[in-house]
Order: structure tokens, then sequence, then C-alpha cells
């Protein structure tokens, strides 16, 4: 496989990113701090749909670049090692958005505890219903399936190429075969990146239906702090 894309050219596509998740941050702490707004569902719903929109926006932009070379991005200098250390196919595994979900809903519950045995509603993650908890599970157990899968795939795929024979007389020396099966890894590693970035983004999509537009709302504010932060936490 040709190689025509530069560390630069994945580096300025995250780092556009970032600056949109930080414009996407503001916005939704705007909202949800604007009282009059807080009970508008029809505004929250064009909230997360705007978000899960640039979302998409940055994973087809990154799949363009990836196609040409995936290694950048599993390897990603624009990231820091403590960053790299927690994701997942080069990104952030699927299923920690429902794990967030639950801390979320754990501590939204513990904070508001006395508001609650009071009959106060506030509409956050802490007053999830035993049917949304039953749903969540479910997706949760959906996601980490198809993270298995995609997981087998890269370790076969990496069983494969220890396996393939070396046979490079000298070191350095041109072959064709060994030249075929590197184009045929990055291709296929590609491919599973691709297919991981589109489990990250139906994953949210799922979960989305799921919450009502006050909880998507403050689920989304709190994954994109937490990821901002970690990107910071990294720099030190």
């Amino acid at each position: 496989m040709s190689s025509y894309t530069s560390p630069n050219d994945l580096r300025n596509c995250f780092q556009n990113w970032m600056t949109q998740q930080h414009k996407d941050l503001d916005e939704l702490l705007t909202t949800t701090s604007n009282e009059a707004g807080t009970k508008d569902e029809d505004m929250f719903r064009s909230l997360i749909q705007t978000n899960i929109k640039h979302f998409e926006e940055y994973q087809e932009k990154r799949s363009l670049l990836v196609r040409d070379d995936p290694l950048l991005s599993f390897s990603s200098m624009w990231c820091s090692s403590f960053e790299n250390s927690f994701l997942w196919i080069a990104g952030t595994r699927p299923s920690s958005t429902i794990q967030l979900v639950y801390t979320l809903c754990g501590s939204e519950l513990e904070a508001h505890l006395s508001d609650f045995l009071q009959g106060v509603r506030k509409g956050n993650l802490g007053e999830l219903s035993a049917r949304q908890l039953n749903w969540v599970n479910d997706l949760h157990c959906k996601i980490v399936r198809e993270e298995d899968k995609i997981s087998r795939r890269l370790e076969n795929l990496q069983e494969e190429v220890g396996e393939e024979p070396l046979e490079l007389e000298q070191i350095g020396e041109s072959n064709g075969h060994v030249y075929q099966g590197l184009n045929e890894y990055m291709l296929a590693l590609a491919s599973i990146m691709e297919d991981a970035d589109e489990l990250r983004l139906k994953s949210l999509k799922e979960l989305m239906s799921i919450l009502s537009p006050l909880q998507g709302v403050n689920f989304m504010v709190a994954s994109k702090k937490l990821y901002l932060s970690m990107h910071e936490w990294g720099k030190y």
C-alpha cells in the first residue's frame, strides 16, 4: 500500500477534532446552565444530533487518511503515552460509554439522594428507570460481544503475520512477496479500525436513543469533560 498520509495530516485532523470538542462542550454547558432552556427537549435533541454529526464527520475524515497508513493512528504521536494506554484500536473502547453511564447514575443519585427521597425529580442520569437500566445493560452486553469479535480479528491478523515465513535472503533486499503481504496487512488493519470506529458511533447512537434528551446532554457533557481532561493530564 502506498502511503500518501503524513503524520501531520492525522495530527491536524485530531487537533481540529479536539478544538471541535471544546466548542461543543462550551455550547452544551451554556445550554444546560440556561434555566429557561433546561426543559426544552427539542433543543437538547438538536444538540445531541449536532454532536453526533461532528463525531461522524471526524471519523469519516480520519478514515480517509487511515486507509493510506493505519499504523499512524495505532501509534499516534499526537496523544501522550498516558492517553494511548487507554485506547482500544486507535480510539475509546465503546463499552466504556456504558461504564460511564453506570458511574454517573450512581454519583448523581448519591449527590441528590435527599431530594430524590422527598420526591423531587431533576431528570438527570441518577433517575434512570428500571426499563432504561435494562436497556442499557442489554446494550452493554451487545457492545462487549461486538468488541470481542473485532479484537479477535486483530489477534488473528497478528498471528497470521507471525506465522508468515520470512523469505528475505539479505536484510534490505527487495522482495515482492513481503511487500504484498505488508499491503494486505495494512488493508486488513484499516478495515478493522473502520469497524471499530463504526461500533463506537453505533454505540453512542443507541445509548442516546435510550436516554432522555436531558440525560443525553448530561452524559455528553461528562464524557467530553473526561475525554478532554485525559488529553490534558497526559501532558504532565
